[in-house]
Parts: C-alpha cells; structure tokens; sequence
C-alpha cells in the first residue's frame, strides 16, 4: 500500500518528552479560563508545572466513555507533543503539564471516541510569559495554531485569527518584523486583499527607503513584489540578491532544486555528489539538508524505477551509502507498490517489499530509535502499528500478482484483520482477492459480506461476491438486490451522519482559469449543486480517488444540474499547467480543471489538506466537506451521491 499524503505546511514540527504526569491538588491563586478549561498559574512561565481543569463540551459533551489529552508545546526550535495523563471527578477531568523551558506557546487536544472537543473552534491554548509578560514568539505561535495546526485538535483553520495573532506579536516585539514579514503579508491579503496590497507597497517602497543590507531584506523584497504579482520586479531582485550574495542561504534552494528537476540519472547523482560535499563542509546553512540528506539520495533509486532499470534500485542504495533503514524501507515499499500495480519486474518489487515489510514488523515491535518528538508516545505506537500494516499489504498484493496466493494472504490477513479490524477497505481489497484463491468459499463469503456491511468495500469485492453469487444461484437475477440488502445498514447510517454534518455556509467567490485558459467564476454557477474537489499532482490520496471521481462525472454527465470542479492547488514546480494537463491527459480523465496557482482559494476555504471535497447548493451555500479517500470508490460514490441529493435539496433532510 503506498504512503499517503499529510497536511502540507512550510512548518516542521520537533515535538515533546514523554510526560506521563498526575498532579491534582490545585493552588487556590488566580486561575485564567477558556469556557470549560481553567488553569494556573495565571502567567505560566516555561519550565512551570502547569495544572488544569476540564470539563468535556462540544461533540464530547457529556460523554461516559474515556477522554483523552495530548499537549502541543511550540517554541523557538519547534514542536514537541505528548499524552498528558487524566485524573476524572465527578463531571470533571484534571491533569498537569511540565512546561519546556524553550517554548512560549501550548495548546491542547481533548478527545473521545475519535471525536474532538474543539472549544467551538477556538481550541485550547495557555500563553507562556516571561517577567510577568507574554514571551516573545507566543502569539506568532498562536498564529500558526489558527492558520495550520488546529486541525491537529479537531478545529478549522481561521486566518482571522491567526491575522489578528500576528499582527499582536509585531505590536508587542517590533523588531520581530523583519522575521514574519512574508508570512504577515500573505497571511493579510489572504484575509484583507486591498488593505494587503496596499500596505505591500509601502513596505516595497519603505524596503528600497532603507536600503537592502543582508540576504533576509532582499528576501523580503523578493516575496513582497512576488505576493503583489509583480513578478518581473521579483525576479530581478532575486537577481540581485544572487549576484551580492553568490554563496548566500539561496544556493542551497537552488542545489535541490537543479537536482529534483535533472532526468539525466548520471547528471542526477553528480549532483547528489555535489551536495554531499557541501554538506560535509560543516557550513551551517546546510543543516536542514544534512537532517534529511537520505530523503535527497533517495531520489536516485526512484529515477532508475522511471528507467525501468530495475537491477539497479537496490544497487544505488549501496552505492549511495545511505544507512536510514526507515527511508529505505518507505522507499521499496513505495517502489515495489509502483512496480505491482503494472506488475512490472515482480521480482524486484518481492525482494524490495520483503525487505521493507521485515524492516517496518521489527520497528513495530521493537524500535530501535527514540520517539520523535512530533509525536506522542501513544500516536508513536499507532503509526509504527500502521506502517506495517501498509507494508504488508503491499507485499500481499505483490505475492498476489505473482501468484504466491497463500503467502500473499497471511500477510494482507495481519494488516486487514488483526491490525485494522477490517476498516479500511483498501487493504480489505488485498485480503479480499487473496482469500477468494484460497480460502472456502463459505469463510471468504461471510468476511466479505461483512465488509460491504461495514461500507468498508470495494467494486473488486462485489465482482468477487458475484462470481460466488452467479456459482450459487446459476444467474445474475437479484444480485443487486443482495448487495444493496447487505449494504443498507452502512448506507442508512451514513446518511444519519451526513445529516449531522450538513453545513450553512456561504461558500467564498473565486474566478480561475482552467488548463484551457478560460476564465471560470464560481458565482456563475449559481444554481447548480457545485462539487469542488481540491488536489495535487503529486498527492497520492487524491491520485488513488480520481477512479471513483470519473464514474461520478460519468454519472452526472448527462444532469445539467450537477458541475464538477476540480482545482489544483499547492503544485511544485514551474510548469504547474503542464503538470496538471499532462496527469489528467495520461489518464483519460474527462475532469475540468481549475489552476490555484496562488494557493488562495485553498486558503479562502481553509483546507488542511488534500485531497478535501465541498459539495455547494444552488444557492451559493457549503453543505458538505468531506476530507480524505480511504481507498474504496464505493464508499466515495454513495457519499458523495447522498451529499449531491441533500445539497439539491436541504429542506429534504430525512430520506
């Protein structure tokens, strides 16, 4: 199974260390309150012991089943998280945090169930001080909670809030400007455009007043002239900058950059040389390359895999030195994933998976490296769990296409059965077409008919489930009919839940062009159920939903009522049209697709990540938001037809 896509974000996160802590005698000081959540001190300062109270509200309210609490601690050297233990009396939760010494900003996740209490989208947060004031970079960091992070905690993103944040910290610590000033500005005209661009010009011309003194100031420049559209302006002071500063912080983007963009291999691993050397020259604006030099080596096995020169994936990895098994094994995994889905040197693709599969059970079991501080000690378990359960489902569905069923299936089995209880239905897929070569037809029928129960199904499984069907009743008649028999639960309970969901919102205006040129205004779509799906040329999740997503333009193509808009957003590269066109065209996907080259759309829309669909009325009024694909184009399909119906018509909400 291959890797899939995270919220993308300019941030990195470092997180936490374990803090299994359990302090409930509260202080009887000030206490500062966020609705249901209070705390002391009043002015915590970093290394304080912090205790709280709680009380569940939201989609947790009164909830009898357990709750749980993860802390996020950012500062000057990032993130760190933790699981934060609770102590419960009465109707109230209690617990305790020990604060880092380099942060200045904390916010918390309080859940059950899988559900969030998102403190009716404000989230829980406690600002650090620092001789009875705010310290310096808190409310920065409260910016970013609002613009990226509080999706973590089950909130949705809010530039208001996050503007308001920013510009808080420019007032407290002026000198701080410098620092944000591009991130201020798009974050300001992404919020207030006219008053942005506005300001962007004064700041142009207060830069030039001035006088340009270091990289970061041409910096700056560059970006403002870039975030105003003055794109001519932008490139000529990049110019600029490189010609004052010929071995300035750039020649490091620029290094990546000629060397993800180069197809030549021997061209490509030149230049991996080059920046090996630049690395062990020690200079520090190398570090984050030398953080994730592996990640760059890497690259090379995957252009071999694009040459189809299949002996010498594994062979570069030895030549390349690279000694971080976890890389290695997200790369063979990724590789033999390609390599099976076009049953493409299987042989290959065994060896890598078997490898990858054998590296991910031992980590899982034991690992051999520290937690990450990103993670907590509970989500490090999860995801170790996880990426073994992804592992072996690739390597089932390589054993699959090479024949070796009864291997294949004990594999898919651990991930689809043990691990994930049969709830994600991609990786039911692998155990599905495995358990039909080998299993009685009476065990795989029953596990089937399960999944479809559960809407954790595929359309392979319903063409597995007819195969049986035509066997048993020597004809098609009433196979639809037992199908829609077994999933009329799933199907009635995902309606109730949609229900729950339904949205009121006004959908934010936009006009894009689309790969033809044209321009493309939402506002004269007003009147048609408008379903706008936000993806990426290089997002897997997004790429994995496009089947489903072409039978359902198919199916609404001939309903003058119904408009599919798909809009590329967050795409790398200079030639993003090209990128965009040439996907869809290799494809044969019959989408419209719209060009977000400036990520403002997204950002109006306050998407976390892709892929993210919004299904929006007739009357201009978002209804629906559904985030993710979790691998089955049947549950796509009879979601989104639902949304469709009930966005057609909101008063009907009771089928």
């Amino acid at each position: 199974m291959p890797s899939f896509c995270n919220l993308v974000t300019n941030f990195t996160y470092m997180h936490m260390k374990k803090l299994w802590i359990a302090v409930f005698i509260f202080f009887t000081t000030a206490v500062y309150a966020q609705k249901n959540f209070t705390y002391t001190p009043e002015k915590p300062k970093p290394g304080d012991i912090i205790t709280f109270t709680y009380e569940p509200a939201g989609d947790i309210a009164n909830t009898i089943l357990p709750v749980e609490a993860v802390v996020y601690q950012s500062g000057v050297k990032g993130q760190k998280a933790d699981d934060v233990m609770l102590k419960k009396t009465a109707n109230k939760i209690s617990g305790a945090i020990i604060t880092d010494t380099a942060m200045n900003f904390l916010y918390l996740g309080f859940s059950s169930d899988k559900k969030f209490d998102n403190n009716f989208n404000e989230g829980y947060f406690i600002q650090l001080y620092e001789n009875g004031e705010v310290r310096k970079g808190s409310y920065f960091n409260k910016a970013m909670f609002y613009q990226y992070y509080i999706g973590e905690v089950g909130g949705e993103r809010n530039n208001e809030k996050a503007l308001a944040s920013m510009e808080k910290e420019i007032s407290l610590f002026p000198e701080s400007k410098k620092l944000y000033l591009s991130s201020y500005m798009r974050l300001l005209t992404a919020v207030k455009k006219d008053e942005g661009l506005a300001l962007i010009q004064k700041e142009i011309e207060s830069q030039l007043k001035s006088g340009l003194k270091d990289e970061t100031d041409y910096n700056n420049l560059e970006n403002l002239y870039s975030i105003a559209k003055l794109n001519e302006q932008s490139k000529f002071v990049t110019a600029l900058k490189k010609e004052k500063f010929p071995d300035g912080n750039w020649t490091v983007s620029d290094a990546l950059e000629k060397y993800s963009a180069e197809k030549d291999i021997e061209k490509k691993k030149s230049l991996i040389t080059e920046i090996e050397k630049k690395v062990k020259s020690g200079n520090e604006k190398w570090q984050y390359v030398k953080d994730n030099l592996s990640y760059y080596q890497l690259r090379i096995p995957y252009a071999y895999v694009t040459a189809k020169k299949w002996e010498e994936v594994k062979k570069s990895v030895a030549e390349l030195g690279i000694s971080d098994k976890a890389r290695i094994a997200s790369t063979y995994n990724d590789i033999a994933w390609q390599m099976q889905e076009k049953s493409e040197n299987l042989v290959v693709a065994e060896e890598l998976s078997g490898i990858a599969t054998t590296r991910a059970k031992e980590e899982w079991k034991n690992p051999a490296g520290a937690k990450p501080d990103y993670l907590t000690k509970k989500q490090w378990d999860k995801n170790r769990e996880s990426l073994y359960a992804r592992y072996a489902d690739t390597y089932g569905m390589v054993l699959y296409r090479m024949g070796e069923y009864k291997k294949g299936l004990s594999f898919a089995k651990e991930s689809a059965l043990l691990i994930n209880k049969g709830k994600d239905a991609d990786q039911n897929n692998t155990y599905a077409l495995l358990a039909e070569k080998t299993l009685p037809v009476k065990q795989y029928k029953k596990e089937l008919e399960q999944f479809l129960k559960d809407g954790k199904s595929t359309s392979e499984m319903k063409g597995i489930l007819k195969r049986v069907y035509v066997r048993e009743k020597k004809s098609e008649n009433g196979f639809d009919e037992y199908v829609t028999g077994l999933q009329k639960e799933s199907y009635l309970k995902m309606l109730e839940e949609l229900r729950k969901s339904m949205l009121n919102e006004t959908a934010p205006s936009f006009a894009l062009l689309d790969l033809s040129g044209n321009k493309v205004d939402i506002a004269n779509l007003k009147g048609k159920v408008v379903v706008v799906d936000f993806w990426a040329t290089w997002c897997g999740p997004c790429k994995a939903s496009f089947p489903g997503m072409q039978k359902m333009v198919n199916k609404y193509s001939e309903n003058p009522d119904v408009k599919f808009i798909f809009v590329d957003t967050w795409e790398r590269g200079e030639t993003k049209e090209k990128n965009a066109g040439d996907f869809i065209t290799s494809n044969k996907y019959s989408f419209h697709v719209l060009m977000d080259n400036d990520d403002k759309v997204v950002t109006d829309y306050k998407v976390d990540g892709i892929p993210t669909k919004f299904v929006i009325d007739k009357e201009g009024k978002i209804r629906f938001k559904a985030i993710g694909f979790d691998g089955s184009d049947d549950k796509l399909m009879s979601e989104l037809t639902a949304m469709i119906d009930m966005a057609s018509d909101p008063s009907k909400k009771a089928f």
